[in-house]
């Protein structure tokens, strides 16, 4: 008896560490060509990756391989799956990134 709690112990001990290892991450490349506003922190114009994992309120703005901003944010669903990925804007303030092929979106606060 012994020995099956301790494998089924291990058992759950590596589906904890690899969990991490499941969540879903999307990348999508973005090059504004005028300064913007995303989450408050403004952004110029520039090669960018948006970043966000699935679960997470957060997206992250990288430039050169650095995080440059992390944005609260929160994942809404789309009416249907994205064609493609787009950075959705209203003036010069980011309000939605959709990946492509993905039933949800990333909603700027």
């Amino acid at each position: 008896m012994l020995r099956n709690t301790k494998k089924a112990v291990g058992i759950i001990v590596f589906c904890l560490v690899a969990l991490p290892l499941w969540a879903r991450v999307d990348t999508i490349d973005w090059a504004p060509t005028r300064s913007m506003t995303v989450g408050g922190m403004q952004i110029q114009p520039g090669q960018y990756q948006l970043k966000a994992e699935e679960g997470k309120a957060e997206l992250q703005v990288i430039a050169k391989g650095k995080v440059v901003a992390t944005v609260p944010c929160h994942w809404t669903e789309l009416p249907a799956k994205a064609s493609d990925s787009q950075v959705s804007t209203d003036g010069d303030k980011v309000t939605q990134v959709q990946f492509g092929g993905r039933t949800s979106a990333i909603q700027i606060n």
